[in-house]
């Protein structure tokens, strides 16, 4: 996908219209009871899942692609039987399909967010001119912009900035707790873009043939 930050909610969000929660991996179809000034309520079919305090990406899609807002519960089924109440944590974004090609790879990137010193080894999980997928268990949430230091083979070192825009469980698993972070360039210099076009053409035979 690429992934697109509007500057103003996008979307008329209203009673009754459908949704997805996304959490612990996993999808939940949803309907809005209630629209509070930075609060939803909506429907739900767990009884003492999820508590207060867990934090869920309320998604509404379209053909083009998602728009998605980052929550926090405040009320699970437990306070109030048959739904949910969620606290809005970031504004609305926007997430469009793809429209560059993308290609897996194996390589590891060094990340910093643009605001701190300590800085992260992440996988490279795959890239295209638009942006990244990133495995890392770095604390960065929807607020980060990330200095990623990337080498690509038979290229020079490039430093660029990306925003994160999407987050999500490592489908891996396991002890580590690593995230993967849907990150979109910006600024992008031509060419850094450049490289990258290169590297992707380069890589497609290999995957495709």
């Amino acid at each position: 996908m690429s992934y697109k930050s509007p500057a103003k909610e996008p979307i008329k969000i209203v009673k009754g219209a459908e949704c997805l929660l996304n959490f612990v991996d996993r999808y939940f179809k949803s309907r809005i009871l209630e629209v509070g000034p930075d609060t939803f309520r909506v429907t739900f079919p767990g009884k003492d899942y999820p508590v207060p305090g867990l934090n869920i990406v309320l998604e509404f899609h379209d053909d083009l692609g998602f728009y998605y807002i980052p929550t926090l519960v405040v009320e699970g089924p437990q306070e109030q039987p048959g739904g949910i109440t969620l606290k809005k944590t970031a504004e609305v974004k926007r997430s469009t399909h793809r429209d560059s090609f993308r290609v897996p790879t194996d390589l590891t990137v060094h990340v910093r967010d643009h605001i701190h010193v300590r800085r992260y080894d992440a996988a490279l999980v795959n890239i295209s001119g638009g942006g990244a997928l990133l495995r890392s268990d770095a604390p960065w949430d929807f607020s980060s912009t990330l200095e990623i230091t990337l080498s690509l083979p038979g290229e020079s070192l490039y430093t660029l900035l990306g925003e994160v825009m999407h987050i999500a469980a490592s489908p891996h698993g396991g002890q580590l707790p690593e995230r993967v972070f849907g990150v979109k360039f910006i600024g992008m210099d031509p060419e850094i873009e450049r490289a990258i076009t290169r590297y992707i053409f380069a890589r497609l035979p290999e995957l495709y043939g």
